[in-house]
């Protein structure tokens, strides 16, 4: 059986229960679950999916973003990735196109579905006279992780996500422990080196009187 061709499109509204599927897969790799996200913002776990779809309706229709699938000979997507401009330094504001959001389908891999979303993301920084490509890689997929490696991408920096109530619990437990009175009381019963060293030198008791 041929291998059937495969191409790189812009997402259209027609694509997005295709795309809310494979980023529920990335959901269920994410740190934070889109369905926290949801909840944070006041709605309810079951608005999830919904929630998704506006985002990936927005996206579609934002003209700085580029939401793109790759699909085979019959246009079924087979995994997609976010195209965007952004400096690839926050401190040095030198442009990058970031891939975000890159995957996928588990029953669609091992076709070069990857590869096409990356020289993609290529020719996207190449007709905006762009040299740096970014792309945004889980920690835990192994397999993801190898594969940009092999690809020329090496680790930039390793960003973690937390909810900013859990940091403030962690920051406060930390501020409520007696550090001051713990390196006092340290201080007093564990002897300076010098003191250890002198107390090696010194006598211990008289002198001995044969000596």
């Amino acid at each position: 059986m041929a291998r059937s061709s495969l191409h790189v499109r812009t997402a259209t509204p027609e694509d997005v229960p295709s795309v809310v599927a494979f980023g529920e897969e990335l959901r269920d790799l994410a740190i934070t679950p889109t369905a926290e996200i949801v909840r944070s913002r006041g709605g309810a776990a079951g608005s999830t999916r919904a929630y998704l779809e506006q985002c990936y309706l927005d996206a579609i229709e934002d003209p700085l973003r580029e939401l793109v699938v790759v699909v085979d000979d019959a246009d079924e997507p087979l995994g997609m990735a976010l195209l965007f401009v952004a400096p690839a330094n926050a401190l040095v504001d030198i442009p990058a196109v970031h891939m975000s959001h890159a995957v996928v389908g588990d029953r669609h891999k091992r076709r070069g579905a990857g590869r096409a979303l990356v020289a993609a993301a290529a020719t996207y920084a190449e007709r905006r006279g762009i040299e740096q490509l970014v792309v945004s890689v889980h920690p835990g997929s192994r397999d993801a992780n190898r594969f940009f490696a092999r690809l020329g991408f090496a680790p930039l920096a390793v960003r973690r996500t937390a909810p900013v109530a859990a940091v403030r619990r962690r920051l406060g437990q930390a501020e409520s422990r007696p550090v001051a009175e713990h390196v006092v009381r340290r201080a007093r019963t564990t002897p300076s080196r010098r003191a250890t060293r002198l107390a090696t030198t010194l006598p211990l008791g008289p002198a001995d009187p044969a000596t």
